[in-house]
């Protein structure tokens, strides 16, 4: 990139993540030059979401583009990844920004700042989705989690919410230690921070270096990513902090920013160190079975929906790791759908536990009993979302999500393949009980007294329940495609992670990529 057209045209690649930056400095001062009209913050925030998706749609199926870089060398990729996870990040924020809609009241004055935060997050995940440099890499990862530790402690009254937000930040320090210090080691040895070079330096050093400097780059870097990811065990920051969250940041931080987490894991392990899968590949397979073992049980015993949650989304990262060691052909596509669907449904649990607590002020699993006579609209969105969660047809999208992520598991055909699959399918087994013993108590259990003391119908603060509502209503939706248009959303997913089964030819590729 030597002269300005090239920086014109980078411009041009780059209109999503501008729009969304312009978005973020009109919502960081409205509410100081408009406070009459501070009502409007989320609809600007909404806008400027649905803008930057509508530009990056074209940008979908191109040809892998290098920005800010010579040759194919650039510190940013517009690709069809780049572009899927913009989307789904995009997506996530705006139902995020409809499920705040509804607890407006918790950030009082914060309001504003709350909807910048989120913006500012959602960009560095569409940053980091694109990131190809190692320095770009850290500073997109650092912006991400100092906006989710603010976020996490906006609530600045709540005693939870500032304890979660001490210890996200603490544990985000220490990461960031040991993260550096593995870059160090790869700048080390291959003299760039490039990706492309880093990946044809390190196919020549595997033949060669000892495999113990390999060994341990590759668990530093892990420590960091399995953090973002909340895996086994680098998951103990994660039950406080899902609690002691706002909701709204709470749902954000169990797709959004593990969504990041995702794409740094595909991007660095199945391309930059993919010669080097002999080492990391056992390593991702022992967090995989650790987190769905972990996870799994001790979700059976929380009575909070929100921690239960958190323990879920513990397991369900362990089930997307699967499509990480399954190697790129099999196990990306169906991690690629596994992400999308597992959007909606997570998402729309946390709507559903914000509708709830909205009139009941409560997330106890307990209190949700007899819920559907009172509320059933209410209790079907839930249920629906929690059935699909715990992967059973009913409609049949998270069913085909583990399915294909299971079966990329077989597909290695070896012992590890064999073992993350048996530990998957015998941990679904507690899954199953702990989503469905919220639902059960729903349908056929006698009223709690949390509901009993509900009106028949709700007449007071309907904003409050409207968009919580409407963001429910999406991921039902969502649902529901994913569960009529499978062949479709999985030519996306298959096109999205085309960059990773086929990415650019700068030597003879090794390992996972190898003909």
């Amino acid at each position: 990139m030597n002269n300005i057209q090239d920086y014109v045209s980078a411009l041009e690649l780059l209109k999503p993540h501008i729009c969304l930056a312009i978005t973020i400095l009109i919502v960081s001062v409205w509410n100081l030059f408009f406070p009459a009209a501070k009502r409007f913050t989320p609809f600007i925030c909404l806008a400027g979401l649905g803008l930057a998706a509508v530009q990056l749609l074209p940008q979908f199926l191109i040809a892998p583009i290098a920005l800010f870089g010579s040759g194919p060398y650039g510190l940013y990729t517009v690709d069809n990844l780049s572009v899927a996870f913009g989307l789904v990040v995009c997506g996530v924020g705006a139902i995020v920004v409809l499920m705040t809609m509804g607890l407006e009241h918790q950030f009082g004055e914060n309001r504003g700042e709350f909807y910048t935060l989120l913006l500012i997050a959602v960009l560095s995940v569409m940053f980091l989705a694109g990131t190809t440099d190692l320095i770009m890499l850290f500073v997109a990862l650092e912006t991400l989690s100092l906006s989710c530790v603010l976020l996490t402690g906006l609530t600045k009254r709540d005693r939870k919410s500032n304890e979660a937000s001490l210890k996200y930040l603490l544990s985000t320090a220490a990461v960031t230690a040991t993260l550096l210090y593995g870059l160090s080691f790869v700048y080390g040895l291959t003299g760039s921070t490039n990706y492309y070079i880093i990946h044809e330096k390190l196919v020549q050093y595997t033949a060669i270096e000892p495999k113990l400097i390999i060994y341990f780059m590759t668990v530093l870097i892990l420590s960091a990513v399995g953090f973002k990811l909340s895996a086994v065990p680098f998951h103990m920051w994660t039950p406080d902090v899902y609690e002691g969250a706002p909701t709204p940041v709470t749902a954000f931080l169990s797709i959004g920013s593990k969504a990041g987490g995702f794409v740094v894991a595909m991007r660095l392990l199945s391309f930059v160190f993919g010669s080097a899968y002999a080492e990391w590949g056992v390593i991702v397979a022992v967090l995989a079975m650790a987190s769905m073992i972990v996870g799994n049980l001790v979700a059976l015993s929380q009575t909070s929906l929100k921690r239960m949650l958190a323990y879920s989304s513990i397991a369900q990262v362990g089930y997307m790791l699967i499509g990480i060691v399954a190697l790129p052909k099999d196990g990306m596509p169906a991690l690629m759908f596994y992400i999308i669907v597992y959007a909606f449904m997570n998402l729309g649990a946390f709507a559903g536990a914000i509708l709830f607590a909205n009139e009941t002020g409560s997330d106890n699993i307990n209190d949700l009993a007899g819920l559907m006579r009172k509320r059933p609209l209410l209790a079907i969105g839930l249920s629906i979302c929690l059935v699909n969660l715990a992967g059973l047809p009913i409609p049949p999208a998270g069913f085909l999500a583990k399915v294909f992520i299971f079966w990329s598991g077989v597909q290695l055909q070896s012992p590890i393949g064999w073992a993350l699959v048996a530990v998957a399918l015998v941990t679904s087994v507690p899954a199953i009980y702990y989503y469905c013993r919220p639902v059960i108590k729903m349908v056929v259990r006698e009223p709690s007294e949390k509901v009993l003391a509900l009106p028949a119908e709700r007449v007071d603060q309907v904003d409050s329940q409207l968009w919580p509502a409407l963001a429910l209503a999406f991921c039902v939706i969502g649902i529901i495609f994913g569960s009529t248009m499978v062949s479709q959303f999985m030519e996306v997913s298959s096109k999205a992670v085309g960059p990773m089964t086929t990415p650019p030819k700068l030597g003879a590729l090794p390992g996972p990529f190898a003909n």
